[in-house]
C-alpha cells in the first residue's frame, strides 16, 4: 500500500481511537454480529480463522474470549494493531494474535485458514480485486469467506451526488476515509466469482429507501424484513451487504 495512503489511515485511526473506540470493552458492531451469527451457524470449534481488516480487534478478541477460537487478526494500521493487542491483554484473549499486514498481499501460505472474515474493509483498499484474490488464496479448499461491505444501489447514491454538488466529502459516520469505493452488490459478487469462488450468497438486513435533500439517508432505513418476497423486492436497496463465499 502506498506510503501516502498508509499515513492518512494511521491518522484516521488515531482520531478514531481517541474519539470513538471504547478501550474498556469489546464492542461488536452490527456487521460483526452478522458475521458472528454465520460463523456460529457453520461451527467454529477447532477452526483456524483469519480476520482481515480487524481494526481494533473487537471481533477477533471476542471470538478468542467467548469461543476459544484460533483467530489471527490483520490490519495495515499499526494504530489499530496496537489497540487490538491492548484489548487482547486486557480481556485475556489467549487464542487471538495480531499483526500488521496488507489485505492485498497477505503474509500467509496458500490454504492456511478454514474460514476468513472481513468487516467493512474491502471498500477501503486501493485494489479490491487483489484483496478478494488473496482471501481466495489463503482459505482452504471448501473453506468459507464471510465479508461485509457497503452497497450504494440505494438512496446513498443520490446523497453522494448531492454532497459532490455542494463540495462536501462523504462521511459514513466515523470521518472521511482516505480510500472509499462506492460498490453495488452485484459487482462485488462478480469479483468473488472472478477470484474463483464456487458459490457466493448475498444478502442485506437494512434497506435505504428515501432521500430528503440535506438529510442523511440513514434517517429513512427499514430494518430487517422477514417476508421472503419483500426481501427479494427490497434487495437492491440494501445498505450493507454480507457475502458468504465458498472455495
Amino acid at each position: 500500500m502506498a506510503d501516502e495512503i498508509l499515513e492518512k489511515y494511521e491518522e484516521w485511526h488515531r482520531n478514531y481511537n481517541v474519539n470513538i473506540v471504547a478501550q474498556d470493552e469489546l464492542k461488536l458492531m452490527i456487521w460483526h454480529k452478522t458475521v458472528l451469527e454465520h460463523l456460529l451457524s457453520l461451527g467454529i470449534a477447532g477452526k483456524k480463522i483469519l480476520d482481515v481488516g480487524c481494526g481494533n480487534g473487537d471481533l477477533s478478541n471476542h471470538l478468542a474470549v467467548n469461543h476459544n477460537s484460533d483467530v489471527t487478526g490483520v490490519d495495515f494500521s499499526t494504530e489499530s494493531i496496537k489497540t487490538a493487542n491492548l484489548k487482547k491483554e486486557k480481556f485475556k484473549a489467549l487464542t487471538s494474535k495480531f499483526m500488521v499486514a496488507d489485505a492485498q498481499a497477505l503474509p500467509f501460505e496458500t490454504a492456511s485458514f478454514d474460514c476468513v472474515v472481513s468487516c467493512e474493509c474491502l471498500e477501503h483498499v486501493p485494489d479490491p480485486q487483489k484483496m478478494i484474490d488473496e482471501l481466495y488464496r489463503v482459505v482452504k479448499k471448501d473453506g468459507i469467506v464471510i465479508l461485509t461491505t457497503e452497497n450504494y444501489s440505494n438512496a446513498y447514491a443520490y446523497y453522494i451526488a448531492f454532497l459532490k454538488l455542494i463540495g462536501k466529502t462523504f462521511d459514513s459516520g466515523s470521518g472521511a476515509q482516505p480510500v472509499e469505493h462506492f460498490f453495488v452488490f452485484w459487482k462485488v459478487r462478480k469479483k468473488f466469482l472472478k477470484a474463483g469462488f464456487a458459490a457466493v450468497k448475498t444478502f442485506s438486513k437494512q434497506y435505504v429507501m428515501l432521500l430528503v435533500p440535506g438529510t442523511a439517508p440513514s434517517t429513512f432505513t427499514i430494518d430487517e424484513v422477514k417476508n421472503g418476497f419483500m426481501k427479494t423486492l427490497l434487495k437492491p436497496f440494501g445498505r450493507r451487504f454480507t457475502y458468504i463465499a465458498q472455495k
